[in-house]
């Protein structure tokens, strides 16, 4: 019996490691392996900076922004790229122009097989040099026996296209034309020194001026708003020459000390209407309307209508439809959608630089704003300063309580104001400012 199960034993466990070899019986076909892609290469966009001194800046490509500090001499943006992915860095936001100007190289390309390390930011040190354009250092024929001065008080002012000023010549109840070589003719209203007609008293004591895209003027006086066509054709656009405060149309509508002014690319106005410490907007078919303000004085955040002021005078829009306006010590900003906040200004007089409200003012007066959103102030505590869209505040010329507060042409800080009340801004980003007690116009050019 053992010589013949033996042989069958032996041939059972061949024939079972047989089927086993062959994939036979209950056993399942093992799945291929797929070889996992390595990870795609991810690489950051960055660069060097020189020179950045103040202010900061905002770095972006594409919707991604970086906030760059003063001290910095590097940057890496936020988000990685894959190679072959296009990168296009812009500078989005710089140092205020007067005291610096940053410029960028590289800037543009697509990535390759490395990080992108070549941007470079360079900044420089601007230089701004005051010179006085047209006037006398005499305002107010003080002593008796000097000659008739050029302006008597200049308030606000505004450009044309071909570069002439002008002036609110307040105590001459005119509107100054000055061109760029500095001569002075009378645009409309008294020319000093000659008798008035009746036709020239028509404006009085004008406080502001600013011009539409279609050359007309607008003022601010006597609380009226004045409409004069580029013939010199003066209107009353709206307003009486009676102090109130009601919304209308034209003459129906009523203000109070209005001082300042300014018109949009839509042809609509806006108004500091200071006394009853609102804003009005008025369309080109004079209907006038409260924007901000709660009458209430003060210098409370919030809602348009809820809101307050503190003695609005100078106001400013931006192409994005932001009023900005000043008033004691502080710079107000008025979004599109109906919200006041304090743009820059901590509230003291002291007059120093820095972002937003770590800045001080002293006595802000007139407004103006460039293309590219920098906004510069006009101070009655003798100087002009610019703020960065981003809000970083800067000195671009003067001192501020310079003793004797005289007017000296020069450099930066080496020049000085008396009383800077309007400013304007050219195309080529030249600043004028009307020095009211100094009587002169005065130019400051980037150098």
């Amino acid at each position: 019996m053992q010589k013949s199960n033996s042989p069958r034993v032996i041939l059972s466990g061949i024939a079972l490691s047989a089927l086993a070899a062959c994939g036979g019986g209950n056993s399942t076909t093992p799945t291929p392996s797929v070889p996992v892609a390595p990870p795609v290469p991810i690489y950051t966009v960055g660069g060097a900076i020189t020179g950045l001194k103040s202010g900061g800046m905002i770095l972006a490509s594409g919707a991604d922004k970086l906030s760059v500090a003063p001290a910095a001499t590097s940057f890496v943006l936020p988000t990685a790229l894959t190679a072959g992915t296009a990168y296009n860095v812009v500078i989005a936001d710089q140092p205020p122009r007067f005291t610096q100007m940053c410029a960028l190289v590289n800037g543009s390309g697509t990535i390759g097989n490395a990080n992108v390390t070549n941007i470079g930011v360079s900044c420089s040190d601007q230089v701004a040099v005051v010179s006085t354009l047209a006037g006398t250092n005499n305002p107010t024929k003080l002593p008796t026996g000097l000659p008739e001065p050029v302006f008597d008080h200049p308030q606000g002012l505004t450009l044309d296209d071909a570069g002439n000023v002008f002036v609110a010549d307040q105590n001459n109840a005119r509107i100054a034309m000055v061109t760029p070589a500095g001569v002075v003719t009378t645009f409309v209203g008294r020319t000093p020194g000659e008798a008035p007609s009746d036709a020239d008293l028509v404006l009085g004591k004008i406080e502001d001026i600013t011009r539409d895209k279609d050359g007309n003027f607008y003022a601010v006086g006597q609380h009226m708003v004045f409409k004069i066509t580029r013939a010199g054709v003066i209107t009353t656009l709206a307003g009486a020459p009676s102090i109130g405060y009601a919304d209308g149309t034209g003459t129906q509508a009523r203000f109070n000390t209005p001082l300042g002014i300014k018109v949009d690319d839509a042809g609509n106005l806006y108004v500091a209407d200071t006394l009853n410490l609102r804003i009005r907007k008025i369309t080109p078919a004079g209907v006038v309307t409260t924007i901000a303000g709660s009458g209430v004085r003060g210098s409370v955040d919030g809602a348009a209508l809820q809101a307050s002021f503190a003695n609005p005078i100078g106001i400013a829009v931006d192409q994005a439809g932001n009023v900005f306006v000043s008033e004691s010590n502080l710079i107000r900003k008025l979004t599109p959608a109906g919200t006041v906040s304090t743009f820059a200004g901590s509230g003291s007089d002291v007059g120093e630089d820095g972002q937003g409200l770590k800045a001080s003012f002293n006595q802000p007066y007139g407004l103006a704003i460039d293309a590219a959103g920098n906004l510069y102030v006009a101070e009655q505590g003798g100087t002009v300063r610019t703020i960065s869209p981003s809000g970083y505040v800067a000195t671009v010329a003067g001192k501020n309580r310079a003793v004797g507060r005289v007017d000296t042409d020069g450099v930066g800080s080496v020049a000085t104001f008396s009383t800077p009340h309007g400013i304007a801004v050219d195309a080529a980003g030249n600043l004028y400012v009307g020095d009211r007690m100094g009587g002169r116009v005065r130019k400051i050019v980037q150098q």
